[in-house]
């Protein structure tokens, strides 16, 4: 089956080249996301094409005109759109762009990345045009985003899941605000690259300092606040926080870390060296609160990432995180400033062997279960059977 894959997905090595010495580089979990879902439809034997609007805007790249290039990477071919980076242009022209590259590209289906709606549109009405099927890949939902929403945005995004002929879904709970129609559909929480080497079962410490870590979007609502004012309560003997990423919580992080120099803000990294990092922590953590309505949408990828480190995983009870993981990571019950404390000491209380073997249970049960091998295998079921 020849795929066309519309998104802003690149091959890691070219968007490292592409914005490691940007301040602002885009974030890096939706391109992890759909490049793990290319790499695993190509291994399972489609013939994938990558059609890729490269995430450039004027804030993260200061060249107005970046020309197309089709590169191979392994199976997969990525075609790079042109870019003309001009603010009222950029976006009509990556439309434009996926439109014709599928229209006259001859696939047997599209899967497209619906929340990227420039490159989105353009393939999804080629395909229609070509009466091909369409898969929508849906990781949130527009209207709830916690980045931001445009009600322009969330209008095309509407229109585009409309015209998709089937989706891939994070959550069941997806499936009733996107699928009215009842179309096929897949659930894939998230993925986890086939090619990690798994850790030792108990691993082999060389510092008695107990690294806590954080990684994601900085921002009060996702928790980050209650998380790092827990970390400072629970007053860990010989312990830091290591925090990557960005957001509106930066200012008053980096205050924070002035009064508590076991508070380490990395600021932005590339996502080699934040994996790196997990792997060489003690204790990876996510207070994402359950009470926002957005999160029963939503797997967070951050938890498969973690799991996959083989570092173990402190997270809370997400409505969204179906129960089989719930056995591999430990659960943050009272999601205040108080309740991540004593959870974090809690944890810390846990044997440090007995610890890490919950890691490496976790990093077995995502490797085997949940890689993008077999979840991508799903998605291709699901176009075969058309």
């Amino acid at each position: 089956m020849r795929i066309d894959y519309a998104s802003s997905a690149m091959d890691a090595q070219d968007f490292a080249n592409l914005f490691e010495n940007s301040p602002k580089a885009p974030g890096q979990q939706a391109q992890k996301f759909n490049r793990l879902m290319i790499q695993g439809l190509a291994e399972n034997g489609a013939v994938v094409r990558a059609i890729t609007a490269r995430p450039v805007t004027g804030t993260n790249c200061p060249s107005k005109f970046l020309s197309a290039n089709r590169v191979q990477r392994g199976k997969v071919r990525y075609h790079y759109c042109s870019v003309l980076n001009v603010k009222g242009i950029r976006i009509l022209w990556q439309t434009f762009s996926a439109f014709v590259t599928v229209l006259f590209g001859g696939c047997d289906a599209v899967v497209t990345d619906v929340l990227n709606a420039s490159v989105a549109y353009g393939a999804v009405t080629a395909a229609r045009l070509r009466k091909k099927p369409c898969i929508g890949i849906v990781t949130d939902l527009p209207e709830l985003m916690v980045t931001g929403t445009n009600q322009n945005h969330v209008r095309l995004v509407r229109k585009i899941m409309q015209k998709c002929t089937g989706y891939v879904l994070l959550t069941e709970a997806m499936n009733e605000p996107v699928n009215p129609e009842h179309k096929p559909y897949v659930i894939v929480e998230a993925l986890c690259d086939s090619t990690i080497k798994p850790q030792p079962e108990v691993k082999t410490h060389t510092s008695c300092m107990k690294k806590c870590m954080y990684a994601g979007l900085l921002d009060a609502r996702y928790g980050v606040k209650a998380m790092v004012d827990g970390f400072v309560l629970a007053n860990v003997p010989d312990s830091e926080l290591h925090i990557y990423g960005n957001g509106p919580y930066v200012d008053e992080l980096q205050r924070v870390t002035q009064e508590h120099p076991n508070v380490i803000y990395h600021g932005i990294a590339m996502n080699d060296e934040v994996v790196q990092a997990e792997i060489e922590a003690d204790l990876l953590i996510n207070p994402r609160p359950t009470h926002e309505e957005f999160t029963k949408y939503s797997f967070p990828s951050k938890n498969m990432e973690y799991m996959a480190s083989g570092t173990p995983v402190l997270t809370t009870n997400l409505p969204g995180m179906p129960e089989e993981y719930k056995r591999y990571v430990y659960l943050i019950e009272d999601e205040s400033a108080e309740g991540i404390a004593r959870a974090i000491k809690t944890t810390f209380d846990t044997v440090r062997s007995e610890r890490d073997r919950k890691g490496y249970s976790a990093q077995e049960f995502v490797l085997n279960e949940k890689n993008n091998l077999f979840q991508s295998k799903r998605v291709l079921s699901m176009l075969e059977a058309k």
